[in-house]
């Protein structure tokens, strides 16, 4: 694979927004082709009802937000960071220091702002999705349960 620098912060980027687009959508089917399903992937956030390993558990994860969360709205805050990514690399990492992610649950609205993100992606062949991801909260309150069974 030979690429520039730009061309693979343009591509993971690309991605990210792709993410964000079919999160506010609620769109499953969107989110599952931006993850690689391995059983030991990872999304976790601050909370202590928000750690999950393995496609299976982020898939329901992402099930269940989407069956009690309305009209979420994503806005990046700030610059997105990349770091590594270029060839040889099979790695890439992107931060974004702050996001703000507005909502319905229970019928209430709810703002969360300064989320901090973190995303690890790997590339396989040509192709790059995430492996892992944390999300970090700076409010405390819990809106879905996320029991997994």
């Amino acid at each position: 694979m030979t690429s520039t620098r730009d061309e693979w912060k343009t591509e993971l980027s690309r991605r990210f927004a792709a993410f964000v687009e079919a999160y506010e959508r609620g769109s499953l089917e969107a989110l599952s082709e931006l993850f690689w399903h391995d059983d030991d992937i990872v999304v976790v956030g601050t909370h202590s009802n928000l750690h999950f390993i393995g496609w299976a558990q982020v898939e329901h994860s992402f099930r269940t937000q989407f069956a009690n969360l309305r009209d979420i709205r994503v806005t990046l805050r700030s610059e997105q960071l990349w770091h590594c990514g270029a060839p040889p690399s099979t790695m890439a990492c992107l931060t974004v220091p702050s996001m703000d992610i507005a909502l319905v649950a229970s019928g209430k609205p709810v703002t969360f702002e300064g989320i901090r993100v973190a995303c690890a992606f790997e590339r396989r062949d040509t192709e790059w999705r995430m492996v892992q991801m944390h999300w970090s909260l700076p409010r405390s309150e819990v809106l879905v349960d996320h029991e997994y069974r």
